[in-house]
C-alpha cells in the first residue's frame, strides 16, 4: 500500500511539471515539444488515475491528501523550484 502512495505522489509531481511545460511550449509555439509532452501528460494522468481510483474504490481515502500534496509540490517545482536551481547553477559559473 505504501508503494501506491509513493507512485501517486511521484506521478502527480511529474504530471504537474508536464502541465506547466505544456503552457510554456504552447506560448513559445514549439509544436514538436508540445506533442511529445502531451504523450507524457496522458501517460502520467492514466497512471495517477489508476492508482488513485483503485485505492478510493477500496475505501482508502488517505490517497486524497497524497494526491493533493503531489500536485502542490509538482506545481511549486515547475514554477519556483527549477528557477532556484538554475539561479544557483549560474552563480557557480
Amino acid at each position: 500500500m505504501i508503494i501506491d502512495y509513493i507512485l501517486i505522489f511521484v506521478f502527480q509531481i511529474v504530471f504537474n511539471i508536464f502541465k506547466t511545460l505544456e503552457i510554456k511550449y504552447t506560448y513559445e509555439d514549439k509544436l514538436k515539444e508540445l506533442l511529445f509532452n502531451s504523450i507524457w501528460i496522458n501517460l502520467t494522468s492514466l497512471c495517477t488515475a489508476y492508482y488513485s481510483l483503485d485505492n478510493l474504490f477500496n475505501h482508502n481515502y488517505f490517497v486524497i491528501p497524497v494526491y493533493i500534496a503531489g500536485s502542490i509540490i509538482g506545481k511549486w517545482l515547475s514554477m519556483r523550484g527549477f528557477d532556484l536551481i538554475i539561479k544557483k547553477g549560474n552563480n557557480n559559473m
